[in-house]
């Protein structure tokens, strides 16, 4: 879920109670605009961001939205003031609907529109529950252009290089922009708070990865840019410790109650510092989503067990994390 650091003292942090808000569109820098994808949300925060990259005729979407009303219309007047003729593709992070889901629109405007999403070879969302809608069904009904790690994607004023970064799904990518020396981060790290993950392991690699780049700027798909080296170095750091953070809670916890804790007392214990998780029923049920992947984690380091509904400290045990 998304857990507002507020001791964190970046001047771009303000809100005590939701991320800031942010315009429709906005140029972010003189090959980075940034088109809002019109679909806030508890998770989504003020919405899908879309970018607009490059400087020519052809430029790179990076992510497509939902397809909300009006951000089409968006997109499509801000490529006309910049004197932008066509996509040369659109790439999509991660196959989250909020993502993806704008592509058929776009393909029905633009016609032949290339496609670009990182393919894993165990398949889309494998491993990750599907509530509303299946992935599968979309992509079969579009050509996708693979990414490939270290793939890099040309346009006129920009160079993308393509991360693989599993964690918070298991095709995510990350982009960096060699021109800025700027990351778009898609889901794994946002611009306000903090989000969920698929995967511990791989999530934690992954950032560690995204930190290894020195980004100067960062460009979330959720939440405002975190521009300035040091500021990008210490929110990707925040990161990387709030996650360390959330081991070493559960295990407090479970090593202070004997006969160990279901999944729902546990969160209320390590949470209990964070009264708008405790308050709302989305956030709380991020918070057990999250925690969970904690369990698995800390399962398969051999340091818990389960006994019925309950998970048990194993004596002795010690996480590698």
């Amino acid at each position: 879920c998304h857990q507002p650091r507020q001791q964190f003292p970046l001047k771009w942090q303000t809100c005590a109670n939701g991320p800031p808000p942010l315009p429709e569109v906005a140029r972010l820098s003189d090959r980075v605009i940034r088109v809002l994808g019109r679909n806030p949300s508890p998770f989504a925060l003020t919405g899908t961001n879309l970018y607009l990259v490059g400087t020519g005729e052809e430029r790179i979407l990076v992510d497509a939205g939902e397809g909300k009303p009006g951000v089409l219309e968006d997109l499509l007047q801000t490529m006309k003031q910049e004197g932008c003729k066509s996509l040369s593709q659109v790439v999509i992070t991660h196959w989250h609907f909020d993502h993806i889901g704008g592509v058929p629109q776009m393909m029905r405007h633009f016609g032949d529109l290339v496609v670009r999403k990182y393919m894993p070879k165990e398949g889309t969302a494998f491993g990750e529950s599907i509530d509303f809608w299946d992935p599968d069904e979309l992509l079969s009904k579009i050509q996708v252009r693979e990414l490939v790690d270290l793939e890099e994607l040309h346009c006129e004023g920009a160079s993308l290089k393509v991360l693989f970064t599993p964690g918070h799904a298991n095709d995510h990518v990350c982009l960096f922009l060699e021109e800025e020396g700027a990351l778009f981060t898609g889901d794994n790290v946002l611009g306000w708070g903090t989000g969920t993950f698929q995967d511990m392991q791989p999530y934690m690699n992954s950032l560690k990865r995204m930190a290894a780049q020195g980004a100067r700027v960062l460009y979330p798909a959720h939440g405002p840019t975190v521009a300035g080296a040091a500021e990008s170095a210490a929110w990707l750091k925040m990161y990387i410790s709030h996650r360390e953070e959330r081991i070493h809670q559960v295990e407090k916890e479970l090593r202070a109650a004997a006969s160990g804790l279901d999944l729902i007392e546990l969160v209320k214990r390590v949470y209990k510092a964070q009264p708008e998780v405790m308050h709302s029923p989305t956030l709380f049920r991020g918070a057990c989503f999250n925690t969970q992947h904690v369990l698995d984690f800390l399962h398969k380091e051999d340091c818990i067990q389960r006994d019925g509904e309950h998970f048990v400290w194993v004596p002795r045990a010690v996480s590698r994390m």
